[in-house]
């Protein structure tokens, strides 16, 4: 048998090999089709979600639900939403008068009734670093579908909310926050407000006493059942003993003791909160406004704590008589700068 004869014949072989593969192969793909097709679909419908997913396009939550520990990577821009009654309201005005003071970035929204929100991310990040309520009611009453999507964007990208709310005279004495373990006592006349130092918050503000009676009657009071809350300033609701401080108040004090500020901490529901029981009339609380952004933003948005004193140096020289500074005014100066 010649070469060329084994040659064919392997040839042969070969290729009725190959094409029996082929046949194979042509007859398994057409069996998987056909037994797991699916029925047809007209075009321009797409296919109707599973019931086991929901619609959001973010996950549900288990309830309660943890903050996201510290080394979670999130991207969010540097810019605070602030949700106001109106672009004139006197509260949402001096919330952008301190952001513009301190040079934070922001975006000032009308609150509506239902809670809609603006778009919250973008391409993967979050659009806001934190979230302010002027009227924190408008928080509170938002509708399910609304809130639930702002508490998902919250504790997936580290958001803290910061609300105020204002009594008038016709706010309930006692309210009760839908979702919360918080009530609101309304109305009240306070005095000897006081900052309580163990409260990490705490960053431009000083721990202490600010005695005498607080601006209005129509301060709201927090009162809370459970451990995510803390107070971050106390006040007194009767005339009698002052505190000594916002720790070791002095007696006939403690009995009288209610939290105009207080934070969240995250532990109920996932989302850090920081909740004002009046407007920024009040010293104190554009102080710890500064200082709940800063804490809320993971000290992303913060002040410094040095401080520059700005003398013209017309009051030393060729000021008035009587106002003309002197080594006495400057020496206070110092010390005062030191106290800071």
């Amino acid at each position: 048998m010649t070469v060329a004869v084994r040659f064919r014949r392997h040839l042969r072989r070969l290729l009725l090999l190959l094409a029996s593969c082929c046949l194979l192969s042509l007859l398994l793909s057409a069996y998987f089709l056909f037994t797991n097709s699916s029925p047809s679909m007209p075009l321009g419908q797409s296919p109707e979600p599973a019931c086991s997913q929901p619609l959001s396009p973010y996950h549900q939550l288990p309830y309660p639900y943890p903050p996201n520990p510290p080394h979670t990577l999130v991207h969010t821009d540097q810019v605070v939403l602030v949700l106001v009654e109106s672009q004139y309201s006197q509260l949402g005005q001096d919330i952008v008068a301190i952001l513009e003071s301190a040079h934070f970035q922001f975006r000032m929204e009308i609150a509506s009734g239902k809670g809609d929100l603006p778009p919250l991310t973008e391409k993967g990040r979050g659009r806001y670093s934190l979230i302010i309520y002027e009227n924190l009611l408008k928080y509170a009453h938002a509708d399910t579908w609304n809130r639930q999507l702002l508490h998902q964007y919250c504790t997936e990208y580290r958001v803290g909310i910061i609300g105020f709310y204002r009594s008038t005279e016709s706010s309930p004495t006692l309210l009760k926050l839908r979702g919360l373990p918080l009530v609101l006592r309304t109305n009240q006349a306070l005095w000897d407000c006081c900052v309580v130092s163990s409260s990490p918050l705490l960053h431009l503000t000083k721990p202490g006493t600010d005695r005498g009676a607080l601006p209005g009657e129509d301060w709201t009071s927090f009162s809370f059942n459970h451990s995510t809350y803390q107070a971050v300033l106390h006040a007194r609701a009767k005339e009698g003993a002052g505190a000594g401080s916002g720790d070791n108040p002095g007696p006939g004090f403690s009995s009288g003791l209610q939290a105009t500020v207080v934070q969240d901490m995250g532990l109920y529901d996932g989302v850090r909160r920081v909740l004002f029981g009046q407007g920024l009339g009040y010293w104190l609380h554009r102080l710890i406004l500064v200082d709940a952004i800063s804490y809320l933003t993971d000290r992303k948005l913060t002040l410094g704590l040095d401080r520059h004193i700005l003398v013209d140096i017309d009051d030393i020289f060729v000021g008035k008589e009587g106002t003309r500074m002197n080594a006495k005014d400057v020496k206070v100066l110092r010390c005062s700068g030191d106290n800071m």
